[in-house]
């Protein structure tokens, strides 16, 4: 088996446990039981991290072949993108409540708070689109980096479909939101 399969199948391991933990049907069944909501918001933050960190890890491990390297202006154009990309995924915690976001503070209502400020007013998913910009635009680029940011990215785009579920039940706006909002590339005018 090739490494580039490894990182798929670790990725679509790392995507399921991930999404499991976020399914409200899971939360529903386990809240309860064994914690509060915050408790439990804080119990995915530290399991997320950690099971993202062992992901990494695994695919770092894997025999790997460099793929390409760019140098010259078209370098300096990636980093830019990648530079891009990382003002993107820090601005959208900006308008939100961190604390709360990672489960060191209770959220209102045990809800996901609904945001259109900041670089919310532009994009609905600047996390995502930050960090898929960072991952696609890197000079460097391995035969297992570009299938980890070719699988992470494919995950954030149907993780946000999910997402924006949740989001449309919890706050029923969302919907007029998401009309008016585009998903990953802001629009230009």
């Amino acid at each position: 088996m090739t490494s580039a399969l490894y990182v798929w199948l670790a990725t679509l391991l790392f995507a399921l446990t991930h999404s499991l933990m976020a399914a409200a049907w899971v939360k529903h069944a386990v809240i309860p039981r064994l914690f509060s909501a915050q408790q439990y918001r804080l119990a995915y933050s530290i399991v997320s991290l950690l099971f993202a960190a062992l992901w990494l890890m695994f695919i770092h491990a894997l025999p790997d072949r460099p793929l390409y390297h760019i140098d010259g202006l078209l370098l300096y154009l990636l980093f830019g993108l990648q530079l891009v990309g990382g003002i993107a995924a820090l601005a959208a915690f900006r308008p939100i409540d961190a604390m709360a976001f990672v489960g060191l503070r209770r959220q209102k209502n045990n809800i996901d708070p609904f945001i259109v400020s900041g670089i919310y007013r532009h994009v609905r998913h600047p996390m995502y689109s930050g960090v898929m910009l960072m991952l696609l635009a890197s000079p460097d680029q391995s035969i297992n980096g570009l299938n980890m940011a070719l699988a992470a990215s494919l995950y954030f785009l149907i993780g946000s479909v999910f997402e924006e579920r949740r989001m449309i039940d919890q706050h029923p706006e969302y919907a007029a939101y998401r009309q008016r909002v585009p998903a990953f590339i802001p629009r230009l005018r």
